[in-house]
């Protein structure tokens, strides 16, 4: 069922795609043909709200990447087509009260869930752990099968060591995350969606993983730093599929 919602999700995706881009280039020839067009759909917020209307389409408006681009869109499409209410100065403190209000109201699964699982891992695990490539001294270890981060305006820095890792969530909105996976292990087809707004992710994942990237997004950018090595083939039954959105942000893939 999962793999048909997929598809249906890809297919209305890029009828939506199309169709927009039918639309601008319509535009574009009528204006060139001496038509009057506003100048408001010529402009980078309008940009914005096409891009979010297409994102919402394909990912059947289940994330809420589509609702930051058409908010941002919106709101400097109003400012440039009625320059007189001056909403430009507010928009910074807009951003921060709702990002405070979607901190507050969204729900907290699995806050509790785990810990006991966390708190098992002693002192000297974490000491055991600096000597382990690519770990991190600082960051918390996870031995859930299911990963939840959110960063907002802050850092946050996972171990996850979960040898039947089950993919994840990763939300960072003006934050960072580095997830490192290099103590864990995956049978199959495992998803992570990331969420991402004005922040970056870094992810540091198994050689012998292979790295899907399905992400959409606007002003972003996905890098794959892994190295090259030969003793560690691809192993094709382990694939870690990244889904989601980014919005002036990126990731970082690395293996050490």
């Amino acid at each position: 069922m999962e793999k048909i919602r997929n598809f249906k999700d890809r297919e209305g995706g890029r009828v939506v795609g199309g169709l927009i881009l039918v639309a601008v280039g319509a535009a574009l020839l009528l204006r060139n043909m001496g038509f009057l067009m506003p100048g408001w759909l010529f402009t980078w917020p309008m940009i914005l709200i096409l891009v979010g209307i297409h994102t919402g389409f394909k990912h059947n408006f289940r994330n809420n990447s589509w609702i930051i681009l058409m908010a941002v869109g919106g709101f400097f499409l109003v400012s440039k087509f009625i320059p007189e209410l001056s909403l430009e100065p507010l928009f910074w403190p807009l951003v921060i009260i709702g990002l405070g209000v979607a901190f507050i109201l969204r729900p907290q699964r699995n806050n509790w869930v785990n810990i006991n699982s966390e708190t098992k891992y002693n002192k000297w695990d974490n000491v055991a752990d600096r000597d382990t490539p690519g770990v991190a001294d600082d960051a918390k270890l996870d031995s859930s099968d299911y990963l939840e981060v959110r960063s907002v305006f802050s850092g946050v820095k996972r171990n996850v060591v979960s040898k039947n890792f089950q993919g994840g969530q990763i939300s960072s909105v003006f934050g960072g995350a580095e997830i490192n996976l290099n103590q864990s292990d995956i049978h199959g087809q495992v998803i992570i969606k990331l969420e991402i707004a004005f922040g970056g992710v870094k992810l540091v994942v198994p050689p012998h993983w292979a790295v899907q990237n399905e992400i959409d997004g606007i002003f972003h950018g996905i890098e794959d730093k892994r190295s090259v090595n030969p003793s560690s083939a691809i192993n094709p039954d382990k694939v870690l599929i990244l889904k989601g959105s980014a919005v002036f942000g990126g990731v970082e893939i690395r293996s050490y």
